[in-house]
């Protein structure tokens, strides 16, 4: 099914360059990102971690764009990852990752097809985002690390959700739809999952259902009141076999200063098709469950500041992550940020772990 959607995709393309001649474009950038983090662990922590961690990565991307005009264009990215040192390895594939996609722009919308996020993901809004931690998917878990969340050559899984945007199939290939602007600044998506499972989302490779398909809807609304800029999202998706998940965000911006907010819900009807070995059933415990996050930012010149807060449970069970962040970057220069950050973690599991971490760090663009 989804071969057959890129060859209409392509043969639509090929048409439309009949009689509208173009040119190709070509470009490369990169951006390595070193860190240092110490950490003081509370008294109730995993014992023998290290307090003094340099988790670093590495990325780059290459793109070709054919314009046929100003209003159609076809683009093919690749893009590259590799972590040094990091706790988590969610990459798709482990230590590293890579991301081929294709993104066809027309007046009637953009079609994206290959390994990318789904709609929902992309027209999500929340807290505001500002240096190397990130607020969902938080790379805290480099200096303090999160027994809820594991991907790496011990384990498999997640007891709790990691984000509030719908991040389940990861970067498995699919087939996505935005609309153009339509009604007032309001943006629609749609996307389709043959197969949800990706190593970098959060389907155990072990489930019976990480084959299955998924199918996912978004809208996303902005506008400008008083001279505050308001943005909204609403997420929708639908995982056979597996669950149905709801995401809800908002932003407001002003001279600066960002506030945001956002809350995912997930839920499995009292059902879910376990793990074939049961040892880690526990693991899709973050199925019935929900997340939510909440910041505020100021940006003034070359330096961006925020306060940001993340906190994710499981029904039914005492799993519970939560994240307390300072974040600061410094644009330098176009190819070096600074950036530093005190988090704070507390992650409740069937080991706890809880602690400080105190990080410094800087970001070379090339």
């Amino acid at each position: 099914m989804l071969k057959k959607i890129l060859i209409t995709i392509t043969i639509y393309t090929l048409s439309t360059a009949v009689s509208n001649a173009g040119e190709w474009s070509y470009d490369f950038f990169g951006k390595s990102r070193f860190l240092y983090g110490y950490t003081d662990y509370d008294s109730d922590h995993i014992k023998g971690e290290p307090q003094h961690n340099f988790p670093a990565r590495l990325s780059a991307e290459a793109m070709a764009q054919y314009s046929f005009n100003d209003d159609y264009q076809l683009g093919l990215y690749l893009d590259l990852a590799y972590g040094i040192d990091q706790q988590l390895k969610d990459y798709n594939q482990g230590s590293w990752g890579e991301q081929v996609y294709g993104i066809f722009d027309s007046p009637h919308g953009k079609f994206i097809f290959g390994q990318s996020y789904n709609a929902a993901y992309q027209l999500s809004v929340g807290a505001p985002s500002i240096g190397v931690l990130g607020i969902n998917q938080s790379d805290i878990v480099n200096f303090i690390s999160n027994p809820n969340w594991q991907r790496n050559h011990r384990a498999t899984g997640y007891r709790t959700l990691n984000s509030t945007d719908i991040n389940t199939d990861g970067t498995a290939p699919k087939i996505t739809y935005i609309s153009p602007e339509v009604f007032e600044s309001t943006m629609i998506g749609l996307s389709y999952i043959p197969r949800s499972y990706s190593r970098d989302g959060l389907i155990n490779s072990r489930a019976s259902y990480k084959n299955k398909s998924g199918y996912v809807a978004s809208i996303a609304h902005s506008a400008d009141i008083y001279g505050f800029a308001i943005s909204s999202s609403l997420g929708l998706a639908y995982f056979d076999d597996n669950d149905t998940e709801t995401s809800l965000g908002l932003s407001i911006y002003r001279k600066g200063w960002t506030l945001g907010g956002s809350l995912r819900r997930t839920w499995v009807d009292g059902k879910i098709n376990r793990p074939i070995r049961k040892a880690i059933a526990d693991y899709d415990a973050y199925r019935d469950s929900w997340a939510a996050n909440a910041g505020l930012s100021y940006e003034f010149g070359p330096f961006k500041t925020s306060l940001t807060y993340f906190y994710s449970k499981a029904d039914g069970k005492d799993y519970s992550s939560e994240i307390y962040q300072w974040e600061n970057s410094y644009q330098y220069n176009k190819y070096l940020v600074f950036n530093a950050a005190v988090a704070k973690g507390s992650f409740k599991s069937n080991i706890d772990n809880a602690g400080y971490a105190y990080i410094i760090g800087a970001e070379i663009k090339f």
